[in-house]
């Protein structure tokens, strides 16, 4: 069964939109069990070893470290042809610590003590290998300051995580990032017809994630947050005016457990990730 998500994706209307979200998750028949799921996701990714009712936590962890330590430092700079591994994983850890963030590769560079040029290079090398996700920036209207700067997201959390040797609370980031790529991978893997973006302005206003359909955009702000509150919708307010296609739909994705309508009229709403996704 497609998730909320895929749903509204492959044939999106406002009334659909309304009507998905308008129910509880609390309501829900598996969602006690979708909760878990997503809650295990954040902690330990979505490696299908990890998956293993059998494992406890220190097993898992190790098998992350293992994972590391041979396909991600090991066999992918052999496949790179990277002459020196110890730049490469400290480029990597100095991503893992950015994740959510824009990328600057000067800074990413002098933290890794290696060029520009480089840290480029070993960006590009873990993008193919589908482990980072660069979300560019949206700034097709010209006549506004918008950041050209793209994004760096970890598709999985699991070695995101693992990578700073960090299982505990998760940072802001970290949790944004986690659904960014299950979004992402999601549509992807449907191989549906869309576009991703993120968007700032010199201002300071910003959309975690824009989803481009033919027909318009659908924003996402992600908030570590168990409360949602009226100012987390202010990003939307007055967004059309930095697009080329309507507004159609704004979510805040948070760890709030209902979801709720904000806004009919303009279809502002809230939602846990384990509801959406």
């Amino acid at each position: 069964m497609p998730s909320r998500l895929v749903s509204l994706i492959e044939n999106f209307s406002q009334k659909k939109c309304l009507d998905l979200f308008r129910a509880s998750p609390l309501a829900q028949p598996n969602w006690g069990k979708s909760q878990t799921y997503w809650n295990q996701y954040l902690q330990w990714g979505g490696m299908p070893a990890v998956w293993n009712e059998t494992w406890d936590d220190g097993t898992k962890q190790g098998w992350i470290e293992d994972y590391l330590n041979t396909y991600l430092q090991r066999d992918l700079a052999d496949l790179a042809q990277i002459n020196e591994l110890e730049p490469f994983v400290r480029c990597q850890k100095a991503l893992a610590g950015r994740t959510g963030n824009l990328v600057n590769f000067s800074d990413l560079a002098r933290l890794s003590d290696i060029s520009p040029p480089t840290a480029k290079r070993f960006l590009n090398y873990l993008e193919i290998s589908y482990q980072t996700l660069s979300l560019p920036a949206y700034y097709r209207n010209l006549e506004k300051r918008l950041s050209k700067m793209p994004k760096i997201h970890f598709l999985d959390p699991g070695i995101c995580r693992g990578l700073l040797k960090r299982y505990g609370e998760m940072t802001g980031g970290e949790f944004e990032s986690a659904i960014v790529a299950e979004i992402y991978k999601q549509i992807k893997t449907l191989r549906l017809p869309v576009s991703f973006h993120h968007l700032r302005t010199v201002d300071g206003r910003e959309i975690d994630l824009l989803v481009e359909l033919e027909n318009g955009f659908i924003a996402f702000e992600c908030k570590q947050s168990v409360k949602v509150a009226k100012h987390d919708f202010k990003h939307f307010s007055g967004l059309e005016n930095y697009l080329d296609k309507p507004l159609l739909a704004g979510f805040v994705v948070s760890q709030e457990a209902e979801s709720s309508i904000w806004d009919e009229k303009n279809i502002f709403i809230s939602t846990p990730p384990a509801f959406l996704l």
